[in-house]
């Protein structure tokens, strides 16, 4: 019996080690390019706020963000600031359309604050401006500190909308 045994498993294990494996077949046509996605980031928040003015007696403007940034968050990232005025985004701080005034950006807690400055820094007294739109883009310090590798200048509404795979309008 134990014969037996051993010649059937020798077989066996013989034919397992004499099969090889069979040609490899021709190659495949290539199939259709996929569309392209949007690259983005998860972690970067953008907040958009409709039409609002400046003007010497109205010359800051509150952003009150959503419930969902907390101080902490706010305190640990980048603040992004961008109005447009005549169809043309400006980046805050900076100087607005025709430098005609300069804007300056703070927080408190978790309110985003844009204030209107003359040129030379004194307090706005200028003609009235309409901003179309304005929007915050909270960048945590990781992303923030991610930029390095590929460098983006944030003064450029359009290449930091890009970058961050964010509506550029």
């Amino acid at each position: 019996m134990k014969t037996k045994i051993f010649i059937t498993v020798f077989t066996v294990f013989t034919l397992l080690i004499s099969c090889k494996k069979g040609d490899k077949g021709d190659t495949g046509p290539i199939g259709a390019a996929g569309t392209s996605g949007i690259n983005g980031n998860a972690n970067v928040k953008a907040f958009y706020f409709g039409k609002d003015s400046i003007d010497a007696s109205h010359s800051a403007l509150v952003l009150a963000l959503p419930a969902t940034v907390t101080s902490n968050m706010i305190d640990s990232s980048a603040v992004l600031v961008y109005h447009k005025i005549t169809g043309l985004w400006f980046s805050s701080p900076g100087f607005g359309l025709n430098a005609a005034y300069q804007t300056r950006v703070y927080t408190q807690v978790t309110d985003v604050y844009l204030k209107a400055l003359n040129p030379d820094g004194t307090g706005y007294s200028g003609v009235k401006y309409v901003f179309e739109k304005l929007k915050v883009i909270v960048i945590p310090s990781s992303d923030f500190s991610g930029f390095r590798k590929k460098p983006v200048d944030f003064r450029d509404y359009s290449a930091t909308m890009k970058y961050y795979g964010l509506s550029e309008d």
